[in-house]
């Protein structure tokens, strides 16, 4: 009785974490559009900083264009983390090889630092001059202190 009450249990987990990590899956490539006709994912960005329905069509053109840059760093990024954790995990000294893979992590990272404060620049530009300079200092600190905006999360 205890192994199939383990088992049970066992088979509820693993298919929560399936249904979770599904379902994140899914929604990642999703539009969800709130009732008045923002994208959800930037309706806190209309909200926050006070966008004139212009301010925000601007702004989500922008979102628009950046986006397949933002996935393609991130898919690099992970692809080169992958291969750096992987390297990590089978060798037992040093080599070259390792050294590249540091260098191809930090690369990525940089240049999707470098585009993604590009893009915050421009999005801030569509703000007015207080609620664009605001909005630049919160993305500067997520910048200085760790992952922008979760900027990775989304490359599954």
């Amino acid at each position: 009785m205890r192994k199939f009450l383990f088992l049970l249990g066992f088979v509820a987990v693993v298919g929560a974490a399936t249904y979770f990590v599904c379902y994140h899956r899914a929604m990642a490539s999703v539009i969800i559009v709130t009732p008045d006709g923002t994208d959800a994912e930037l309706a806190w960005l209309k909200r926050e900083f006070a966008l004139s329905n212009e301010q925000y069509a601007k702004v989500e053109a922008l979102h628009e264009a950046y986006r397949p840059l933002c996935v393609g760093h991130c898919a690099n990024y992970l692809e080169a983390h992958g291969r750096l954790k992987q390297l990590l995990e089978t060798r037992t000294s040093w080599s070259p090889e390792i050294g590249e893979a540091v260098a191809a992590v930090a690369r990525i990272q940089s240049e999707c630092h470098a585009s993604m404060l590009e893009y915050a620049y421009d999005v801030a530009a569509c703000m007015s001059p207080e609620q664009g300079r605001r909005y630049l200092e919160m993305i500067k600190m997520q910048i200085i202190e760790g992952d922008p905006a979760g900027m990775f999360a989304s490359a599954r």
